[in-house]
């Protein structure tokens, strides 16, 4: 530790003055002669070693008394050395305030009046030693002095342990250029915290001088950064690089605007006078910019010391806390002192400056009454309307009981603008604990408070943002304690914060479906012990009771150890995805399966033809694996062409195929195609492209159809089919002559039944000349009606055209009725006939025409031959859509298959052929309409046919 001379000087000469009183009291055989070692003692002794001193001096000499009082004998030597005693202790005094203190006592001195405001504060000797630390931080550190000041293995600084290594080298370098040059220490650096983990504080030292300007120690202070520092912040922008060129007066000025930038974050703007190059000094204007940014705008402090300012015409007993006010200065750039009734004594000419107010300014009683008895003063002019009163209570309270104030306020600033300060205050005391006065600090929080305001906007919109965002958020502790979640968490899920905390701190999981839950808790116990990334799906509860499925993310945050602070986690709603999935993946197989069990071969290729799937039946038709095929030297398609197309069909295979990749065009063809035994079978190859948005083929789609059995079940067909020709011609000759017989057999059974009646006309008594006259004219229709179908069938073996010379349908049906009247009425069937006047707008063959409405007549009458009463045979006649509808309606018992009866040989009698209805509609069909049957009402058959009433243009 280094020692001022005048220290070294004094020592000496407490030496030789023990030496010399010793003598003079041994040759003198006095007690007096020891004053000189007493003088000694008291001008080396400090704190307790002085204090212990004058208690035994004290002692000593009611020791002395005593011994006088009560022994006689030894009266005169004990009042002698009671008198020497009495001497030692009035002499201690006299050479204890003469006698100089250690050099680095007013560095403690200091620091411990900065620790009272600041909560933290430390002292070194000139060589940067450490003297004090505040004790609470070295508890929290579990480090002592003897730890700061012992040098490592590395023989660097014993308070390397308490900074984080990526710091220690740029702090240490710049703590020896300061201890070298006496420049003001700053720096921002991440200290040790008793948790372990490290965080940003700002650091900074001020020297302390003597008389001479040597440095006799150091002290300064340590506080919490809000915020890291940016990196590559500014430097002291403007500032005097070289303090010799400052005047002297004006130094300290220039310390203190750079300590204010530093703490502050404000911009400073100030003033000093320069020196010039022919000596004389010229005021200049400077600007420090803090080393650190701030995210908020903020306007620079101006406090030029050009401008007036003021100082106390007497400290009083202020003295003590005028000298912690500077100490403070020092560091922060701006302190004040006052009285114990509240009067200022001495305040930094920057804040004076800054504030527009000097002294008596501040000191000012608004009202005549003093501060500290409830008046208002000078000072309060300048705090914010809205602050000035809590301000003037709390500081009088303060001033009133003795505790430290604290307290934030808008001061108005000279250019008008209120800013934001943070202010503090202590007492200094006497011996007797008697208030003396009070020394402070104000620090401008502006931007502080600034950006506070702005990071609640911005937590604030964080907050609505992760209230908005459409997941659930939420948060856990280092050790997995849910400690937040989102309100949209609570709205989905129903489950608030602390249902979901269990039993044992973490998360319950009671919002996860039971059969999800065991995994999930795993895989989160997982993470939280290993630190790895939490991620899982499960099915999560709803509010309304229902479950959806979840997926759920966690990462760690971890300090820049790597140690985890927190666990931010996010649940997502996957629910329509899943099922959507899900949906696929059944689709997908559905797909699958169904290519599998169509079937059908199928193959899929690439837009050059070239294979890239094959079904299981493919596969195994062919005997091989699409893999098998790479590496043989050929492409996928050439390899399977050669290897299973016959080869008389593998150039028309290869061709046809070639063209279709080519073009695109869709590809078909037969062939036949080598199975895995060897044998070759017919197949047919259908292939077609498949297509993008913008119409490039992406891919082929093949289908193979196994037709082998077809094939040869044609040939055989075909064989078949040229005996059935053979077999056919012989059976439409007798078809023929069944149609013939079919046809001629009705107009000869008419001239069969009129011929008896003609015959009973004849026979009768007397003979029925005039029927039997009628029944002859019948005789003669029906023989015309038998020569007419003759001619029919003639012309249809000559390819004679239909002879359609007839328009007048009713008249047709008419004849038709009258040719079957007679057996009508034999059988007892009443006929109705309606449409006797009908005429069609085309021709038809009367003949034909007439043979169908017979035809069906007779079929209805054959049908009512069972009836026993009502017997009517209805025939009607109408128009409808163009066409003429004539409809043939009996009541006999119904027909059992309406589509069957037309078909030829089919007959429900006994005795027919099944040609008839077969006839019928072949003639209404060659004429242009439709034949067909359908029930009667209430019951019966009936039949209708239609034929063309309009020329079709």
């Amino acid at each position: 530790m280094l020692m001022p001379d005048l220290y070294r000087r004094h020592l000496a000469l407490a030496v030789v003055a023990c030496l010399v009183g010793i003598a003079v009291s041994w040759l003198s055989m006095t007690p007096f002669g020891l004053l000189g070692p007493v003088a000694a003692a008291f001008l080396c002794a400090r704190g307790v070693a002085a204090r212990l001193t004058y208690a035994v001096l004290a002692v000593a000499m009611l020791g002395a008394l005593l011994a006088a009082l009560l022994d006689a004998g030894m009266r005169e030597p004990a009042l002698s050395w009671a008198a020497f005693f009495a001497l030692s202790l009035s002499l201690g005094p006299l050479v204890s305030v003469n006698a100089p203190e250690r050099a680095d006592a007013d560095a403690v001195r200091a620091a411990k009046s900065v620790e009272r405001l600041t909560g933290v504060a430390w002292a070194t000797d000139a060589s940067g030693a450490f003297l004090y630390v505040t004790p609470s931080v070295l508890a929290s550190l579990g480090l002592g002095l003897e730890d700061f000041n012992a040098p490592d293995d590395d023989k660097e600084f014993g308070w390397k342990r308490a900074i984080h290594p990526d710091d220690y080298e740029v702090a240490a370098a710049l703590w020896l250029r300061c201890l070298q040059t006496g420049e003001h220490y700053s720096v921002d650096s991440r200290m040790l915290r008793p948790t372990g983990g490290y965080g940003w504080t700002r650091s900074t030292g001020q020297p302390l001088r003597d008389g001479n300007g040597v440095i006799t120690g150091w002290y300064g202070t340590v506080i919490d950064a809000e915020s890291a520092p940016l990196a590559g912040g500014m430097a002291a922008g403007g500032s005097p690089a070289d303090m010799a060129e400052v005047h002297p007066h004006d130094r300290a000025t220039v310390e203190q605007a750079r300590a204010r930038a530093f703490f502050h974050g404000i911009p400073q703007v100030s003033s000093y006078r320069k020196l010039q190059p022919d000596g004389s000094y010229r005021w200049v204007e400077f600007r420090v910019e803090p080393k650190y940014g701030t995210s908020v705008d903020v306007d620079p402090a101006v406090a030029r010391q050009d401008e007036r300012w003021t100082t106390a015409s007497s400290l009083g007993e202020t003295g003590e806390a005028v000298r912690a006010a500077l100490a403070i200065e020092n560091l922060y750039g701006g302190a004040w002192a006052m009285d114990a009734s509240g009067q200022f004594t001495y305040a930094t000419p920057t804040a004076q400056t800054s504030i527009a107010m000097v002294l008596e300014d501040l000191n000012l009683l608004l009202d005549g009454k003093l501060f500290i008895e409830g008046g208002r003063q000078g000072w309060q002019r300048g705090v914010h309307p809205d602050d000035s009163k809590e301000a003037g209570e709390t500081l009088r309270h303060a001033l009133r009981t003795g505790e430290h104030w604290n307290f934030e306020y808008r001061v108005l600033r000279a250019n008008g603008a209120y800013v934001w300060h943070r202010a503090a205050a202590r007492p200094t005391r006497d011996g007797q604990g008697r208030i003396t006065g009070w020394y402070g600090v104000t620090v401008d929080i502006d931007a502080y408070k600034r950006t506070e305001a702005a990071l609640r906007e911005r937590e604030r919109q964080l907050q609505q943002l992760i209230d908005t965002v459409p997941a659930l958020i939420w948060s856990a502790t280092a050790e997995g304690r849910p400690i937040y979640v989102n309100k949209p968490f609570t709205e989905v899920t129903g489950a608030t914060l602390e249902e979901m905390i269990g039993p044992d701190g973490l998360p319950s999981l009671s919002v996860i479906h039971a059969d999800d839950r065991e995994a999930a808790r795993r895989a989160i116990l997982h993470s939280f012990t290993t630190g790895e990334s939490y991620f899982v799906r499960y099915r999560q509860a709803r509010a309304d009771g229902g479950y959806r499925w979840t997926e759920t993310r966690a990462e760690p945050l971890r300090d820049e150890a790597g140690v985890i602070l927190r666990w931010y986690g996010v649940s997502s709603d996957i629910h329509d995805l899943v099922t959507t999935q899900e949906a696929l993946r059944e689709s997908e197989r559905f797909l699958r399966q169904l290519v599998e069990t169509l079937p059908a071969m199928i193959d899929c290729a690439d837009p050059d033809g070239e294979p890239v799937f094959r079904s299981q039946r493919l596969r195994e038709f062919l005997g091989y694996d699409l893999e098998q095929l790479d590496g043989t030297g050929k492409s996928r398609l050439a390899g399977t062409l050669d290897a299973g197309i016959h080869p008389d069909d593998l150039a028309g295979v290869k061709e046809k195929y070639a063209h279709s990749l080519a073009t695109g065009e869709p590809y078909a063809r037969r062939h036949r195609l080598r199975r895995f035994d060897g044998e070759y079978r017919w197949v047919e190859t259908r292939a077609a492209p498949m297509r993008d948005a913008e119409g490039a083929i992406v891919q082929w789609n093949v289908v193979c159809l196994d037709i082998d059995g077809e094939v040869r079940a044609q040939e055989k067909l075909l064989s078949a089919q040229e005996s059935l020709a053979r077999a056919s011609q012989a059976a439409s000759l007798a078809e023929l002559s069944a149609s013939i017989a079919h046809e001629v057999n009705q107009p000869l059974s008419a001239v069969m039944s009129s011929s008896d009646a003609c015959r009973r006309w004849l026979m009768a008594e007397p003979p029925n000349i005039e029927r039997a006259q009628k029944t002859l004219e019948r005789i003669i229709v029906s023989a015309h009606s038998a020569s007419d179908v003759v001619t029919r069938v003639r012309a249809l073996f000559k390819r004679a055209e239909d002879k359609r010379d007839c328009v007048t349908l009713g008249r047709v049906i008419t004849e038709a009725g009258d040719l079957l009247a007679e057996e009508a009425i034999r059988r007892g069937v009443r006929v109705d006939i309606d449409g006797e006047d009908v005429v069609l707008g085309i021709a038809f063959d009367r003949v034909q025409i007439q043979q169908v409405v017979i035809n069906l007549m007779r079929n209805g009458m054959d049908a009512m031959a069972d009836v026993a009463d009502d017997r009517v045979l209805e025939v009607s006649v109408h128009r409808a859509d163009g066409m003429m509808r004539i409809e043939v309606s009996d009541r006999g018992a119904g027909i059992e298959f309406p589509d069957k009866i037309f078909e030829p040989f089919f007959s429900t009698k006994e005795q027919g052929m099944g040609m008839g209805l077969a006839i019928c509609r072949s003639i209404v069909e060659a004429h242009g309409g439709q034949l067909w049957a359908e029930k009667n009402e209430p019951r019966g058959t009936r039949f209708i046919f239609t034929l063309p009433d309009e020329v079709v243009a």
